[in-house]
């Protein structure tokens, strides 16, 4: 202990030399890293680096409990094609696609990490997906949809076709983020980490100001009196009730970029506004009616005149 770092170091060069001496290659990595460390790791980073790190936790677990943990070098894309075989009796494609992202990060970063050499994701291709026809909600429908909702869902579904908002971003709403008096609020728990300042309409305002406050959460489950974690399931018992074709939470976000671009919005401001990291996302969220196309092509003509 009481060695100088000196010391430290001509005895660090004396070891290495005699390792020499032996026959023993220093320098040569060993690459029997097992598999459990290398979630570890992945667990560490999503830590630090996904707003829902429990999620991408939860897929790689399921992968570990299938496979088991071996040296991570002995995966291989059987392993990864037999997760998915089972994983296809209960989800869809696209779903399977997302989670095998997740399990395949895992050794991307091994792989960056010099822990593993081989990265047996590097040949998987993704399964194919049928894209499904999206709709928006027409204010008809809008109007049966509120008429069939509890009265925390109507509120629910007012903000989300107002703000934009994903359906995690509103679970997640919290009475500090939203400042009534200054008409805006924060979106803190959103898809691409950036925190967003969204205007609360005056109708919101209204609705807002009647909530109760039973938690530090804004929009409260009638049942548990918790966050509303099962906002999925109550709004589609509240579109059959309603009688109206199906259509789903996130296709509100649909409905909102619509109208925006109804009203004449354009496409960019609407990408900012929804948070979309690419255009391409945003033109695919605007089912534009035709009227809207005559109306573009009326004052273009008169704009020439």
């Amino acid at each position: 202990k009481d060695a100088t770092y000196k010391d430290v170091t001509d005895y660090e060069l004396i070891a290495k030399s005699e390792l020499r001496k032996s026959g023993y290659d220093i320098t040569k990595q060993r690459y029997d890293v097992m598999l459990s460390e290398l979630i570890d790791d992945y667990k560490v980073y999503v830590d630090n680096t996904y707003t829902r790190p429990e999620d991408a936790k939860k897929i790689v677990d399921k992968f570990y409990k299938l496979i088991g943990n071996k040296i991570a070098e002995q995966v291989t894309i059987n392993d990864l094609e037999q997760y998915r075989a089972i994983r296809k009796k209960k989800i869809k494609n696209s779903t399977i696609n997302r989670e095998m992202n997740n399990i395949c990060r895992v050794f991307t970063l091994a792989k960056q990490n010099k822990k593993i050499r081989f990265n047996p994701c590097e040949d998987l291709r993704k399964l194919k997906i049928e894209i499904p026809t999206k709709r928006y909600l027409t204010k008809e429908e809008e109007k049966k949809l509120l008429k069939a909702a509890n009265p925390i869902m109507k509120v629910i579904i007012i903000t989300a076709i107002h703000t934009g908002m994903r359906i995690n971003e509103i679970i997640n709403l919290k009475w500090s983020d939203v400042f009534l008096e200054q008409n805006y609020l924060w979106a803190l728990n959103t898809k691409n980490n950036k925190p967003r300042k969204l205007v609360i309409t005056r109708q919101m305002k209204w609705l807002f100001k009647k909530l109760k406050h039973k938690s530090e959460y804004v929009f409260t489950s009638p049942a548990t009196g918790t966050k509303y974690t099962e906002l999925k399931r109550t709004f589609a018992r509240t579109v059959k009730r309603a009688g109206i074709p199906h259509i789903t939470f996130h296709e509100l976000r649909h409905t909102t970029a619509s109208r925006m671009n109804e009203v004449g919005i354009d496409i960019a401001t609407i990408q900012e506004y929804l948070d979309h990291a690419d255009i391409k996302t945003t033109r695919g969220y605007i089912h534009k009616p035709r009227k809207n196309i005559e109306f573009a092509i009326e004052k273009l003509s008169k704009y020439s005149l």
